[in-house]
């Protein structure tokens, strides 16, 4: 068979039950419903890291956060690292890209061949992204196969009505949709919303039903986007040679938990849709609960498919090949994610279990009785082992992975030298404990 072509389209900030098909009422998606009919989903789909910047540079090196050095949005890329677009062109493939990159540190010209560079807001720039996806698709003349990367922004404008007087108070519309706007989340706790980010303390009731109802609005603009280019790959004749996989980079709080926004390792921010499309040789209308997967498989998957060697030092990242073509396979026990953002801490995730780990504190969840996380079970006898065995999970992950050293400019320089030695300092107590 001759190499796939394959693409990757992506969006920012998806809450990984906002799409009709898995059971949500409050939202129309007629093309994400299409890809769920036609792929195969994975709905214990995780991404690395819950922030733009970082949870990218995993999907691009198939590598974890704390090896890339993109450790939160304003920290570079590690220059000696290999990325999808640079790795691919090295095996025969064009790559392009188009839409949201925002990869620290990496110039994006050096990787692919840039179609549009995206906007800051996915509202006014979306549609043109797409178009020039389809234009490509449409036009293009070589005979090699291609990569091509679409990046679209949205949801990721909910950030706009989650900014101090930006949303209900700004716009005044919760009143006059009364009538329409969505329930709170099981685990929303207003008394603790009080409490929470300053730009909701003051919200109403209504201001955060607002707030999720302004986003599903935004979730179907994308969708429409999204659609736009899978009906034109469809129809072309690339259809029955190319991989087609959709993901995002994180969630959203959407309210769960009394939040909005990324950052924090709860399944609302952690949590992401993740589906795989190639009708005739991936299995249609698929929802895989039983098997983790992480954004850093991406990686592995794409250079699978297209018969390149796995990207430098890959230990973590696992090709999603044999899952999807029914292979047999010793699939990963559990899975861990990283954040940096508010302070360094790490989810380990098993079929059943949760744990969320900072230097300080453990908080342990039954994901199967309280899928919302509202009941910590850390200091419960009954568990003392389950937690124990989590410990050792992020033990044996840590001596897997190559933690990217602090680099010179990041010394004796505030917050930036602090994290570094915070991360450092707390990952190498923990593979020390015996």
């Amino acid at each position: 068979m001759d190499k796939p072509n394959i693409v990757f389209l992506h969006v920012d900030q998806m809450h990984h039950d906002v799409i009709a098909a898995y059971g949500n009422p409050h939202v129309y998606t007629p093309n994400m419903d299409r890809l769920v009919r036609e792929g195969t989903s994975f709905m214990s789909s995780y991404c690395s890291m819950p922030q733009c910047c970082p949870s990218r540079a995993c999907w691009y090196t198939g590598r974890m956060s704390k090896e890339h050095g993109v450790m939160a949005n304003p920290y570079p890329i590690d220059p000696n690292i290999p990325d999808l677009g640079q790795w691919l062109r090295e095996c025969g493939y064009d790559c392009a890209y188009t839409g949201k990159w925002h990869v620290t540190g990496r110039d994006l010209t050096g990787s692919f061949d840039v179609l549009h560079r995206g906007h800051g807001m996915g509202e006014l720039q979306d549609s043109d992204v797409a178009r020039t996806a389809v234009a490509y698709i449409q036009n293009r003349e070589d005979d090699r196969p291609f990569f091509l990367s679409v990046g679209f922004l949205n949801p990721h404008d909910c950030c706009f009505p989650a900014m101090p007087h930006g949303g209900p108070a700004k716009y005044g519309l919760g009143a006059k949709l009364k009538d329409k706007l969505p329930p709170l989340p099981g685990n929303f706790d207003y008394d603790y919303a009080k409490g929470g980010r300053p730009n909701v303390r003051n919200w109403s009731l209504q201001d955060w039903q607002y707030y999720i109802y302004v986003y599903h609005r935004m979730v179907e603009m994308v969708d429409c986007e999204i659609g736009r280019v899978y009906d034109t790959l469809r129809r072309s004749h690339y259809a029955d040679n190319t991989l087609f996989i959709f993901a995002s980079d994180h969630g959203d709080g959407l309210a769960y938990h009394s939040k909005t926004s990324k950052g924090f390792m709860e399944e609302e921010a952690y949590k992401v849709p993740t589906i795989v499309c190639w009708p005739g040789r991936v299995p249609q209308g698929v929802q895989d609960t039983g098997n983790m997967v992480s954004g850093v498989d991406i990686a592995a998957t794409i250079c699978d498919y297209a018969g390149a060697p796995p990207l430098p030092k890959t230990t973590i990242a696992r090709s999603w090949r044999p899952l999807l073509e029914g292979e047999e396979v010793d699939w990963r026990e559990y899975l861990v994610g990283e954040t940096s953002v508010g302070r360094v801490a790490v989810a380990v995730r098993t079929d059943r279990y949760k744990s969320i780990m900072n230097t300080e504190t453990t908080r342990f969840y039954d994901m199967q009785d309280d899928p919302l996380e509202t009941r910590d079970l850390s200091d419960e006898p009954a568990y003392a082992d389950l937690i124990r065995q989590h410990r050792d999970h992020f033990r044996e992950y840590l001596n897997r992975i190559e933690v990217f050293p602090e680099p010179e400019e990041g010394r004796n320089q505030g917050k930036r030298g602090n994290l570094y030695r915070e991360y450092i300092e707390w990952y190498e107590s923990v593979k020390r404990e015996v």
